[in-house]
């Protein structure tokens, strides 16, 4: 069930609420019983299995590998040049 997050403007509190996609009932701020609230932007979660992870490093930007290359210079053990190598050509 997703988490929502809220500022309550009679009160000014942050009020996060956990409710069904399919929820329509308004909410209400749990500190004043307003309904005034205007529903923030909020960071998400994205749940990945540890296999995904080690396997899919496209969520690294290819400007660090270059970053990386570029600061070491050319001291880079083979396994760390052939991962640099693979974070560039996705």
């Amino acid at each position: 069930m997703p988490l929502y997050e809220y500022d309550c403007r009679a009160c000014h509190h942050a009020v996060t609420i956990r409710a069904s996609f399919d929820d329509e009932s308004v909410p209400r701020c749990p500190d004043c019983g307003g309904e005034a609230l205007t529903r923030l932007i909020s960071q998400i979660s994205v749940a990945r299995s540890g296999r995904d992870r080690i396997g899919d490093l496209t969520w690294i930007d290819q400007d660090v590998s270059r970053r990386l290359r570029s600061q070491v210079g050319g001291a880079l053990t083979p396994g760390f040049r052939a991962t640099l190598d693979r974070l560039e050509s996705n």
